[in-house]
């Protein structure tokens, strides 16, 4: 049925000696669409009582603005016509049954003569962005609205340019200096690199972070690469709440990409994917995740029990152990690791925190197990477990005998309290450790238990000391 009619379209066109152009037309304006659509007309005619017709309806045209212009637009009442240098003709609440967004046939009719028609469809651009689709060199394409003026060729299609991700939220100081902060993601998807000194981006309340050496390494992006704008404690740019709209554009202003977000979270990243935006892992100057979900996800792999040659340990052994900790978007730091067998610790805990969200951490910490001086504990496989970040994991070790000397000290300073074994033993504590320097990629954890033993000991020799005294002074007397 469209076709036919099209056909008939093209053939009552090429038979009018008529004067009349269909220029441009803004179907799907940025917003509502109320009382902002337009049909631009090149004509030398007087349009009066012309018709314009859609698919589904048809309206008379009514002049209610005259210049001496060859452009002239078709509008809906209440159109805002201000300062433009055109013809404007009237057709009441709206033109045909609305201009459709997804596609819609316009038809210019004097009568019965067909004068010209366009078929449209959102494929060609100008939906719902701030443009419109204009004829230029015979053609249709996506161009900036010029209403009563000549159309322009848009400047957006010789810069491969897009913005691909965006950290409005970023852990700690959001206004921190370069690289740390606030920045946004530009990929060069074209074959040529591009200089893109004093480019702008500007924000939904007009803010401008301008493209310089003040807010990149470097102006030159290169093809198929990436080139991150730092906000350098530009206060107030990238909200956090809320809906935003952050637009990229030429030194002229000419836009050539444009996002809106709302709502971010910390350590987050907006990231274009499949041309969808998610939150996901930051990942500056690369290419976005592809499965932003699983990153999220926090893990724990024991790589390494230090151990004897004959790969078990003994009771009262300090054991290392070497873990590979992967932190996602995970509000909780804490993590425990402690030797136990059936739900029964015989370990100390060792504890310690990871606080950076999306970090890889590579750990050696130590495991103070008991001595089992007692005899208490049976020798055979424990389960060393390593737990926290809503993630864990397991390996069994064997404990084989105990550390004799350890014991032997243990038994020669007894007291009227029980001994030190059972002081460390029943107490409960945990030994806590403090993160070294994280920009190595090993780091170790010292310890405190060795210093709490030592202390143990000074504290029960003090008082043997003092009851030899006593003695001694009951013996002289």
């Amino acid at each position: 049925m469209k076709w036919g009619l099209l056909l008939i379209i093209l053939v009552s066109i090429n038979s009018t000696q008529a004067f009349l152009e269909i220029t441009e037309v803004m179907y799907n304006p940025e917003g509502s669409d109320n009382n902002l659509e337009y049909v631009e007309i090149y004509t030398d005619l007087n349009l009066t009582d012309f018709t314009i017709k859609d698919l589904k309806s048809e309206d008379l045209l009514e002049q209610v603005y005259s210049t001496d212009s060859h452009y002239a637009l078709i509008v809906e009442e209440n159109f805002d016509y201000t300062n433009l240098c055109a013809t404007i003709y009237s057709v009441g609440a709206t033109i045909g049954n609305n201009l459709n967004n997804d596609e819609d046939l316009i038809i210019i009719l004097n009568n019965t003569e067909i004068l010209d028609a366009i078929h449209y469809h959102k494929e060609q651009g100008a939906e719902n962005n701030g443009k419109s689709l204009c004829k230029i060199n015979n053609l249709w394409q996506e161009c900036n609205p010029t209403p009563g003026l000549e159309n322009q060729q848009t400047q957006t299609q010789d810069y491969t340019i897009e913005i691909t991700e965006l950290l409005p939220n970023p852990e700690g100081d959001d206004d921190a200096p370069m690289p740390q902060g606030e920045w946004i993601e530009l990929y060069n998807y074209g074959e040529q690199e591009i200089d893109l000194t004093n480019f702008k981006l500007k924000d939904k309340a007009n803010h401008v972070l301008t493209v310089s050496d003040t807010t990149t390494y470097t102006q030159i992006i290169e093809p198929n690469s990436y080139l991150i704008v730092y906000t350098n404690g530009k206060f107030g740019f990238l909200n956090n709440d809320g809906l935003e709209e952050i637009r990229l554009l030429t030194p002229e202003e000419t836009e050539i990409d444009e996002v809106t977000y709302s709502d971010s979270q910390e350590a987050n990243s907006w990231s274009k994917i499949n041309n969808a935006w998610k939150l996901t892992k930051p990942t500056p100057g690369e290419e976005n995740p592809k499965n932003p979900e699983k990153d999220k996800n926090s893990k724990i792999d024991i790589e390494t029990i230090y151990l004897g040659t004959d790969k078990t340990a003994k009771f009262g052994d300090n054991i290392r152990v070497k873990v590979e900790i992967y932190k996602g978007d995970e509000t909780k730091n804490s993590v425990k690791a402690y030797l136990h067998r059936n739900g029964e610790k015989i370990s100390k805990t060792t504890s310690f925190n990871i606080n950076d969200k999306y970090s890889e951490n590579t750990i050696t910490i130590p495991i103070q197990i008991i001595p089992n001086c007692n005899l208490k504990e049976k020798e055979g496989e424990y389960i060393l477990r390593i737990e926290g970040l809503e993630a864990d994991d397991e390996e069994i070790i064997e404990l084989k005998g105990i550390t004799q000397n350890l014991c032997e000290k243990q038994k020669a300073q007894t007291c009227t309290e029980e001994n030190l074994v059972s002081y460390i033993q029943e107490s409960g504590f945990e030994t806590v450790i403090n993160q070294a320097d994280t920009s190595e990629e090993t780091i170790i954890y010292e310890s405190q238990s060795k210093r709490t033993v030592k202390n143990g000991i000074y504290f029960f020799s003090f008082v043997l000391v003092l009851l030899i005294i006593n003695l001694t002074k009951k013996w002289n007397k």
